[in-house]
């Protein structure tokens, strides 16, 4: 009886193998690669310990700074201008005086299906920057074609 059923669930399992995979091996439609390599958008916040906390451990709060900036796609430089907001909530005044130039977490919009890195020198997004001094990436189209942009911080409000 049991080698009955063990035969029946090796049936089922090859049989269900045959069910969820796909037999499709052409007549996929093509796409264009897309070719665009742009910053759209840059967006920066100063990341500190919050108030709240779990397994006693402060969880990391942040405050996006407000962000004026001029792209020029034709020269592939974002110049920004930061301003640092009012205290509230989480950000205290005490908090809002920590927050420095030299110590900044940036992120940007890139075109669709592209790829971003930094050029030596740069840290990658997602790690605390120096925005004291130009911010160099390499923003890589879909189809392989490559642009490095500077973004400058051309005034920061505190």
């Amino acid at each position: 009886m049991k080698l009955k059923i063990k035969h029946i669930a090796f049936l089922m399992m090859v049989l269900s193998l045959g069910l969820f995979s796909s037999c499709l091996k052409k007549g996929l439609t093509d796409y264009p690669l897309f070719d665009t390599n742009e910053i759209t958008l840059v967006n920066v916040e100063h990341r500190f310990n919050g108030t709240s906390t779990q397994y006693d451990q402060p969880l990391v709060a942040y405050q996006k700074l407000t962000i004026a900036q001029q792209i020029d796609k034709v020269n592939s430089t974002i110049n920004v201008q930061i301003t640092v907001p009012a205290a509230n909530g989480q950000f205290t005044d005490a908090e809002k005086a920590k927050v420095s130039q030299s110590k900044l977490w940036f992120y940007l919009n890139i075109s669709t299906a592209a790829s971003i890195t930094p050029v030596p020198g740069t840290p990658k997004l997602g790690d605390p920057t120096d925005a004291t001094k130009p911010l160099k990436y390499i923003v890589t189209a879909a189809n392989g074609a490559a642009r490095t942009w500077t973004i400058n911080v051309t005034a920061f409000n505190p």
